[in-house]
């Protein structure tokens, strides 16, 4: 796989990821009826949009993450009442008047205007549509409504005719945010803060939760479809070490190793153990290249065993590893908790996050980026940086891709769950504070109306946003004037 197929490859993951993050919550609102009306990859202008239901889905200019619009999260959202009432008031009847009255001339008289003007009939099917109401439903609804008042009719008239119209054109699955609901009843009930807290918090930890299960298909489909190492090796050489006995004595890579001394046979460790038996000896190698059978002189290399004191003899070649995919089992096994699992890698990403993020962490980060240290090998990276080592998968293999989008997308999913606002994790905080709050208020006989200041989020928010800004703009500088090499 060459460096930039693996760039490639990563960064589409990881817009992936974002968006499934996104998803996430999403699904889980509409599961919930809560209203969300906006589904965005990226941010700044809009690239793209298409309306599906009552939920506009596009993208943006500048792909540096996503988000979804959940009505009710903020203190500002408008509720939307049902369309009878959004469209028969007096207030936008009265405006229908004036803008159809302008439309005629410039002398018209709004009061000569119809009490139902076109414009009334035309924001009545804007409204159908952007709650997402099907085009030959629409299209009925317009008509019988029409058919059915007068030109004169009242306000009142006008709302009820609409309602039965929309009772008997769209059925009613008793559900929140069923077109049935969305049309007669708006918003009632589907704002957020609408919700029981459990709904909520499941909301809130769906973007998460959609990391880890990334997390987990990329390393069960890795260790499914990769060939992994058996720990055994067969003697075909895939690398010369430069300067090494076999590169001196004329060993080349593809050379195929059928003996060393006397010992002939097709595993690797075998031979290896009959290099190993002479250090500073020399050992005829019988080699096949390219079809013909040769020998070579080889001297193994002295070398001392640090553990055992034991003196072995080392060539300086490297044999051609066997490579099997493993069973599902395995596999499975592998991927939760094996050494490369997603639980062992869990567990790594809480002790790296304390190292980044603690004070000596964020230190070093600061003298790194000023040049007064040098760079950490394994400390923290930007999403350039990581691109950056996806880049090197044609050198150490396409697992190396597999652990990074699943490291990857484990620390964002752990991130996300810091209780800090703006993260979701600040919301589930919170979410946990309002209610024991408010359950100590029910023991004293108070009303449960206790909510948090959203100022109070927002003097946390701010700075908690600066500092992630500083330390993004460090390591992106780190990694582009100093990117972390995977030693070889």
């Amino acid at each position: 796989m060459s460096a930039t197929v693996g760039i490639v490859i990563f960064v589409v993951g990881l817009l992936a990821a974002i968006m499934l993050h996104e998803w996430g919550h999403l699904a889980s609102a509409r599961r919930f009826g809560i209203r969300a009306d906006r589904f965005f990859l990226g941010f700044g202008p809009t690239l793209w949009s298409t309306q599906r239901g009552e939920t506009e889905y596009g993208v943006k200019a500048l792909p540096l993450g996503g988000f979804v619009t959940i009505k009710g999260m903020a203190p500002d959202d408008e509720r939307l009442p049902g369309v009878p009432e959004q469209v028969f008031s007096s207030q936008r009847l009265t405006h229908d008047r004036q803008v159809a009255a302008q439309r005629l001339g410039p002398d018209t008289d709004p009061l000569t205007v119809g009490t139902l003007p076109e414009t009334t009939w035309e924001r009545l099917e804007q409204e159908l549509t952007d709650r997402g109401t099907p085009a030959e439903v629409r299209e009925r609804i317009v008509r019988r409504t029409r058919a059915t008042l007068p030109e004169d009719a009242s306000i009142e008239h006008a709302r009820a005719v609409l309602t039965e119209v929309l009772v008997t054109e769209v059925a009613d699955t008793g559900r929140p945010g069923s077109l049935h609901h969305r049309l007669l009843k708006g918003d009632e009930g589907r704002f957020f803060h609408d919700q029981p807290a459990w709904q909520r918090a499941i909301v809130l930890a769906a973007g998460s939760t959609m990391h880890f299960v990334i997390a987990l298909v990329v390393l069960l489909g890795g260790f499914l479809l990769i060939p992994m190492g058996t720990g055994e090796a067969q003697p075909v050489v895939t690398g010369v070490e430069p300067g090494s006995p076999a590169d001196e004595a004329g060993l080349q890579t593809g050379d195929e190793v059928l003996a060393v001394g006397e010992v002939s046979s097709g595993d690797f460790d075998v031979l290896r153990e009959e290099i190993s038996a002479h250090p500073g000896e020399p050992v005829a190698f019988t080699v096949e290249r390219d079809g013909e059978v040769t020998q070579l002189q080889i001297t193994p290399e002295p070398v001392e065993d640090p553990e055992t004191g034991e003196v072995r003899g080392v060539a300086g070649f490297t044999p051609d590893p066997v490579m099997e995919r493993l069973e599902t089992t395995e596999a499975m096994r592998e991927a939760l908790v094996g050494d490369a699992g997603f639980f062992p890698m869990f567990g790594a990403t809480f002790e790296a996050m304390g190292r980044v993020f603690g004070p000596e962490g964020l230190a070093a980060i600061a003298q790194q980026t000023v040049g007064e240290e040098e760079r950490d090998p394994e400390g923290a990276l930007s999403l350039v940086g990581a691109a950056g080592l996806a880049g090197q998968t044609e050198t150490f293999g396409p697992f190396l891709l597999v652990m990074l989008l699943a490291s990857i997308n484990i620390f964002i999913g752990v991130f996300n769950l810091i209780p800090l606002p703006p993260l979701d994790g600040g919301h589930l905080a919170v979410l946990a504070v309002e209610r024991s709050v408010n359950a100590v208020r029910g023991l004293q006989g108070k009303p449960q109306d206790f909510t948090v200041d959203p100022r109070a989020i927002a003097a946390i928010a701010v700075p908690v946003i600066a500092v992630l800004l500083l330390l993004f703009i460090a390591l992106l500088w780190l990694d582009i004037t100093s990117p972390i090499q995977i030693p070889q």
